[in-house]
């Protein structure tokens, strides 16, 4: 395998020298577009559940001041990688630029979705033209420059824009949890969120006859989780209690899980998902609020032996899966708020 480092984009860092883009403390995001890259001229982002919950909350909301953390980040760091979360997120723009070498090239003018996650893709923003704090979608005039060897997917004509990102920023929990889950078994999804709603779309339609559990602090989204028949059963609980999360499934009846899919915006859930988890099964982190040593170290205070995988949110089909998943599910569709897919 021969991978430049011009692909990989080592030529964009500047702290420190020799690193990857995404651990990078910071990046280079001028212009203009160099030979292995294409260049983005942006007008949204996405940002991941975690990072946007972290910028609302220390802002208390408002939506000024949110603005101004996100420009802080970016100047600061040539890329949205929010140093409190370690999390970014994804854009979407319209392809300006191609650089000579770049593989497979979108076309100048194209919309795409830039699938790799923006803490490691250069970007800068010259103004935040729309934020919401109740919305992790930011609306933003910028440039983003997108490496050879970053995933990006095309922006569906089908599908409502804000949808359409919100399935891309999460795509990965859907095929992940199609490629994990067996028919027949118990799948425990831990967060009622986009990429929770999509996780147990994924598992309804894998495990036929099986049992799909979801869990939340928050009621109102779980029974809205039951309400659109995606689980069938859904449990109120504080998922940073694991002996409390225990409690509440054998109260249910509900047997421990065979596949838990952590898709919290909090830390501190890793012991409850652990517990939760048949001996012999599998935890997949798909949660930037993730404390790897914690489940490691937990799982093996309690020598529970269970598989406990990373959930990288990139997968080969580029989101293709959970776009079609949403397409077909009408229940999907109204959790995403939509009214009904164009054919």
């Amino acid at each position: 395998m021969e991978v430049s480092g011009e692909q990989l984009g080592t030529g964009r860092v500047l702290d420190p020298p020799r690193a990857l883009p995404q651990p990078a403390r910071r990046l280079d995001a001028s212009d203009p577009v160099r030979p292995s890259e294409f260049e983005v001229a942006v007008e949204r982002l996405c940002l991941d559940s975690t990072s946007h919950r972290n910028i609302r909350e220390s802002a208390d909301g408002d939506p000024e001041l949110m603005a101004l953390r996100v420009m802080e980040i970016v100047r600061a760091r040539g890329k949205m990688h929010n140093p409190d979360t370690d999390s970014g997120g994804v854009a979407l723009g319209t392809v300006t630029a191609v650089g000579e070498r770049y593989t497979d090239p979108p076309g100048v003018g194209d919309r795409i979705v830039t699938l790799a996650s923006l803490t490691l893709t250069p970007l800068r923003i010259d103004s935040v033209t729309h934020l919401d704090p109740d919305s992790a979608q930011i609306g933003v005039e910028g440039t983003a420059y997108v490496f050879d060897s970053a995933p990006w997917g095309p922006l569906p004509d089908d599908l409502p824009v804000e949808a359409a990102l919100e399935v891309y920023d999460v795509y990965g929990a859907g095929s992940h949890v199609r490629d994990l889950a067996r028919e027949g078994e118990t799948v425990l999804v831990m967060g009622a969120g986009h990429a929770g709603k999509l996780a147990m779309a994924a598992a309804q339609e894998t495990v036929a006859d099986g049992t799909v559990v979801c869990m939340d602090v928050d009621e109102v989204a779980v029974a809205r989780a039951i309400q659109l028949d995606l689980c069938d059963v859904g449990l109120v609980v504080n998922l940073r209690d694991p002996v409390g999360t225990v409690a509440a499934m054998t109260e249910a009846g509900v047997p421990a899980a065979d596949l838990t899919v952590v898709v919290v915006n909090a830390g501190g859930c890793e012991p409850a998902a652990i517990v939760a988890t048949a001996t012999g099964g599998t935890v997949l982190f798909f949660s930037m609020a993730t404390t790897f040593q914690t489940a490691a170290l937990t799982a093996d205070g309690i020598g529970r032996d269970i598989r406990m995988l990373v959930g990288s949110g990139f997968t080969p089909d580029v989101g293709a899966y959970s776009l079609d998943l949403l397409r077909r599910t009408p229940s999907l569709q109204q959790a995403f708020g939509i009214q009904g897919v164009r054919t």
